[in-house]
């Protein structure tokens, strides 16, 4: 028997996956008709890594701590106090919104031109060609770019260190040449950001603030 819980979706998939999201989730994917003494037997066998990971998220969560607890929010990486219910403001030293729901128009209005002037600095640098860019409140991802060159990003990076930014804005240029995660994808994003993986690491370590707010 696996020592945690975890949730477990069947499917026409051939092999058992397992992940652990950023609130230490196990999430279990495996065929339809795999018998649970087989799946566990996977997982025990995973014990190890599925360990390091909730070792891993609890050390990025406590740094974030008043974060997730709304007491503070970040902007370009650094924590400032958040008062909510009072009124919209913002500033480098705090910000003030009625519902969190208003935090989105705040950081777009103050930080969305700064990042859209790297975005197009970037696409112009390495040549690469997108229809439009806009920003959007996911809730699992940082950005997404469609099959016609449409880029939409999370709102949320404009709270991120902007190095993450230039990590994030890079991948999704990359999507507009090639839409998959093949080893293309990957020798051209490593060509123009050789840390890529590096930073890619950094980005994960936020990866509870993508469900706030």
């Amino acid at each position: 028997m696996f020592k945690y819980e975890y949730s477990l979706k069947r499917s026409d998939r051939r092999t058992i996956a397992v992940k652990v999201t950023s609130d230490n989730t196990i999430k279990v994917f495996a065929p339809r008709r795999t018998p649970v003494s087989v799946i566990e037997r996977f997982l025990n066998e995973k014990l190890g890594w599925v360990e390091r990971c909730l070792a891993k998220n609890n050390g990025n969560n406590a740094v974030l701590r008043d974060v997730l607890a709304c007491k503070s929010v970040l902007v370009r990486g650094k924590a400032v106090p958040l008062h909510i219910g009072e009124k919209n403001s913002f500033s480098y030293d705090g910000i003030s919104a009625k519902t969190p729901k208003h935090l989105k128009k705040l950081y777009l209005q103050n930080v969305g031109g700064d990042f859209l002037k790297l975005f197009t600095c970037l696409r112009q640098k390495y040549s690469f060609s997108c229809q439009s860019v806009n920003f959007k409140d996911y809730k699992a991802k940082w950005g997404c770019c469609d099959r016609y060159g449409h880029i939409t990003f999370n709102y949320k990076l404009l709270m991120l260190p902007e190095s993450t930014w230039r990590y994030v804005i890079l991948h999704e240029l990359c999507h507009t040449v090639h839409m998959d995660h093949s080893a293309k994808f990957y020798a051209l994003l490593s060509s123009i950001m050789p840390e890529y993986e590096a930073e890619r690491k950094v980005l994960r370590a936020y990866d509870a603030i993508i469900r706030l707010y």
